[in-house]
């Protein structure tokens, strides 16, 4: 039996990282260029992306500096916040972005969404994270009078 993706929320607290991250198109790099993206990134959070675009990468803004001189940048979003779910969440929840998702897209807020293993991640234009933060605190707050307080 899979999670109900809202009684989840209704525990989730965020975090939001407080560096200023950058998505960077890599194009073809190779894989050792790409490893050398985390290798000068000191920040926590850090994704790595490889797909029929080639390689993308999320990292803070000290290493987009250092980068340059090693490696080729097509091209730079940003600058980002990351907004992580900071509290248990179970792999089997789906469809567990979704509803923020449409809700900060319905506002108008650009949400990426990254998924790791334990937690889940919203990288946001950083010019929209005040907005963002209270449109997902305000989620988790309904999400708690459906479901009860928080464990």
């Amino acid at each position: 039996m899979h999670s109900d993706p809202i009684a989840v929320w209704a525990s989730m607290k965020l975090k939001i990282w407080p560096e200023r991250y950058w998505m960077l198109d890599l194009g073809d790099a190779s894989a050792q260029e790409a490893a050398n993206v985390f290798v000068v990134s000191d920040a926590r959070y850090s994704c790595l992306i490889r797909d029929q675009a080639g390689v993308s990468a999320i990292v803070e803004e000290p290493a987009v500096e250092r980068l340059r001189s090693d490696i080729s940048i097509r091209e730079r979003f940003g600058p980002f916040r990351v907004v992580s779910t900071d509290g248990e969440l179970p792999f089997d929840v789906i469809g567990f972005l979704g509803p923020v998702l449409k809700e900060l897209n319905d506002e108008g807020i650009k949400a990426g969404p990254q998924c790791g293993a334990v937690f889940d991640h919203l990288f946001i234009y950083e010019r929209d994270i005040e907005r963002a933060k209270a449109i997902l605190e305000g989620f988790i707050n309904k999400a708690r009078e459906v479901n009860g307080p928080s464990q």
